[in-house]
């Protein structure tokens, strides 16, 4: 139970279960305590082993090493966007110099490019205006992300209990 375990009440319960999750049973209770007494805490190893036996699921450590993933996904979008707006902005730039170059010829071919240029940029930036209209809501690698911080303090028989209900209510909605 979180309210009697001085593991799952430690800021670094995180830390605590990542070291026993990636040494994979090389790590003894009584090297998690002096990895404790470390950190300033004190928490002996039968509290340790107490709250492997009963309290620890590997599966919340894959959700962090995960999490990892979703925020490269929310990453390469807002690069994506970023490179967008790049290209509008050579495209104005170019623009203006089209403009400049065509303001005191009578050139046709010189109106034609600056025109054909601006319909281009316009074209980019319609373009970024539905991705930043549709992005102006959580994305769906943002919302997982929310929702997993958000049960990070709970136990994990809680979080678990979280993820069943969410689930379920989700199916019912039609959502998979």
């Amino acid at each position: 139970m979180r309210g009697a375990c001085k593991v799952c009440n430690s800021p670094y319960m995180n830390d605590y279960e990542k070291e026993w999750y990636d040494k994979k049973g090389q790590i003894t209770y009584t090297q998690l305590e002096e990895i404790a007494r470390t950190k300033g805490e004190d928490i002996g190893r039968k509290s340790f082993q107490n709250h492997f036996d009963t309290h620890y699921k590997p599966e919340r450590i894959q959700e962090l090493l995960d999490k990892g993933s979703i925020d490269s996904e929310v990453d390469k979008s807002k690069l994506e966007a970023i490179n967008i707006l790049d290209e509008i902005k050579r495209n104005l730039i170019g623009l203006k110099a089209l403009t400049v170059q065509a303001k005191g010829t009578k050139n046709v071919g010189d109106l034609v490019a600056a025109y054909r240029e601006l319909r281009l940029t316009l074209q980019d930036i319609e373009t970024m205006r539905t991705k930043l209209s549709a992005s102006t809501s959580l994305t769906k690698a943002e919302l997982y992300r929310e929702i997993y911080w958000a049960c990070a303090e709970l136990c994990p028989q809680c979080r678990e209990t979280f993820w069943v209900k969410l689930d379920e209510r989700l199916k019912k909605k039609g959502f998979s």
